[in-house]
């Protein structure tokens, strides 16, 4: 406070800052010389002038006298404040003549030079600091005092006259000891959610690596597959070997690739929130309270999800059985049963029988319940018995809780179809009957100009040429919680896949409109 009023005894009224060249008026007042200079300047049209502190008026041509005594006040003042500010201070207890500081003890707020270290107290409260440093982030800005407290509300470091009667008056504020103990627990917590978080991504980059090994080994399994099957062909059928091997290796480098990218992504995470888990563990280990509560973390913390494997990384058997079937069909019927025994989707296919009882009175199954075809009036007029859709929906007969299943499904080219599975929960009738807008469903739901992937009533667009597709293929993995979606065509191509955990049994599912939907046999 005393150092606040003396400063302000050297202040021009005029332009606010400490005296340059001052010189006194008649009156006794001092201002900067060059202020006082063009005051009177603005005010010599009547040949006078008033003072701008007592407004006595004084002539315009009268002399100003140099303030030599306050000018040397002011340089001294400014030397002392510089070497202040510099770190340059002198020890506290050399009253003789000015020795300089090497070290300050911030319990006692005195500078000590070499020798009154020496004889200075030990004991733990009275930590000592470097001059330099601790005038630079220690005295307050304002009234270049040694900050005490923490203001709570400002999260900032203030002195005696920032509480007392500066911006910070009122406000609530604590010891630096206690702000920064409780600064302390906070960056520990941030330091043990980090590294949660490092251990979350240790994890994904190791399921990763699995990812690509079981990936390896799919790939193995169905090139050998593949090879035993064309060795007893002639020329074409190693040629077709040849196209197929090659789209093995392309899926496996895009699924090596797509794995390897994740993993150095990972990798570049881990390395940097290790770097900032060693440097927050580095400012809980200060002693110095206030370098605890200045330095702030600036990472944001990320909820990582043990969530699913990306779908990218998943080596797809399907597609390329798919392929390898397609690529056979104009061959002879003598290799059929061949095919039958070899191909990955047709040991999994399923026999699928619609359930009439489920259908709805807007479609007529057929008589072997391979088959339904849509009719604009009712069939039945009486109401829907129960466990009967009011919307154009039908469920199989057979249900699926585990392993893997395989269907095809021919479709008519006009109208609106989905195919896709349910939980026999699912509603009968309102808007959440229809397959898709709800979370008992999972489909596929195209017409001639849209193609989309449903389920919870969200949906997600699915490109598509402008031909119509006539064959869909349902590959259903319950216990790795997959379902995928192929469009059987030249070349066979994966439509979308849904990645989920599957709870209760599921039914093929079905819906259309203007339209029909046969099950292969």
């Amino acid at each position: 406070m005393a150092y606040t009023f003396l400063k302000k005894e050297i202040i021009c009224s005029l332009c606010l800052a400490m005296y340059a060249d001052p010189v006194m008026l008649h009156c006794g007042h001092s201002f900067c010389s060059g202020c006082i200079k063009t005051y009177i300047s603005e005010q010599s049209c009547s040949g006078t002038y008033r003072c701008p502190e007592c407004k006595q008026t004084s002539k315009t041509n009268a002399p100003l006298s140099i303030n030599t005594k306050l000018q040397s006040i002011a340089l001294n003042w400014k030397s002392v404040e510089n070497h202040f500010r510099l770190g340059e201070a002198s020890c506290t207890y050399c009253l003789q003549y000015p020795i300089p500081a090497v070290k300050i003890c911030l319990h006692c707020e005195s500078f000590m030079c070499a020798k009154h270290l020496e004889v200075h107290s030990k004991k733990r409260e009275h930590l000592l600091d470097d001059v330099t440093s601790t005038l630079k982030n220690r005295i307050c800005s304002t009234h270049c005092e040694i900050l005490k407290f923490f203001c709570m509300k400002e999260k900032t470091l203030i002195c005696t006259s920032c509480l007392t009667g500066g911006d910070h008056r009122g406000h609530v504020v604590e010891l630096l000891e206690v702000a920064s103990c409780q600064r302390r627990e906070e960056l520990q917590e941030i330091v043990n959610n980090m590294h949660t978080e490092l251990k979350t991504l240790k994890k994904k980059a190791n399921d990763l690596k699995n990812v690509i090994s079981r990936n390896k080994e799919k790939a193995k399994k169905v090139t050998a597959e593949v090879r035993s099957l064309c060795c007893s062909l002639l020329d074409y059928m190693r040629e077709v070997a040849a196209n197929l091997e090659a789209d093995i290796k392309l899926e496996d480098m895009e699924v090596f690739e797509e794995a390897s990218d994740e993993m150095v992504s990972l990798e570049k995470k881990e390395e940097q929130l290790s770097e900032e888990i060693r440097q927050i563990e580095a400012m809980c280990n200060q002693d110095d309270p206030v370098l605890v509560l200045q330095n702030k973390p600036h990472h944001k913390l990320q909820t990582l999800h043990q969530a699913g494997l990306p779908l990218a990384v998943q080596f797809d058997s399907l597609l390329v059985s798919l392929k390898f079937q397609k690529s056979f069909e104009s061959f002879a019927k003598s290799i059929q049963m061949q095919l039958t025994s070899q191909c990955f989707h047709i040991k999994c296919k399923v026999d699928v029988l619609l359930n009439s009882s489920t259908a709805s009175n807007y479609l007529r199954v057929s008589a072997n319940r391979k088959a339904v075809t849509y009719r604009s009036i009712r069939g039945d007029q009486n109401k829907p018995k129960s466990g009967q859709f009011k919307t154009s929906n039908v469920l199989s007969e057979l249900s699926f809780s585990s392993g893997k299943h395989y269907w095809e499904v021919k479709v008519g080219k006009n109208g609106v179809k989905s195919v896709g599975v349910a939980y026999p929960s699912i509603m009968k009738s309102g808007p959440e009957a229809f397959l898709g807008y709800n979370k008992q469903s999972w489909c596929l739901t195209w017409s001639e100009s849209y193609m989309v992937a449903c389920f919870d009533s969200r949906c997600w667009k699915i490109p598509c040429d402008k031909s119509s597709i006539s064959s869909v293929a349902v590959y259903l993995d319950y216990d790795l919680g997959t379902l995928s979606f192929y469009r059987i065509c030249s070349p066979v191509e994966l439509l979308f896949t849904f990645t989920t955990k599957f709870t209760k049994p599921l039914h093929a599912a079905f819906y259309v409109v203007n339209s029909w939907i046969k099950i292969n046999p």
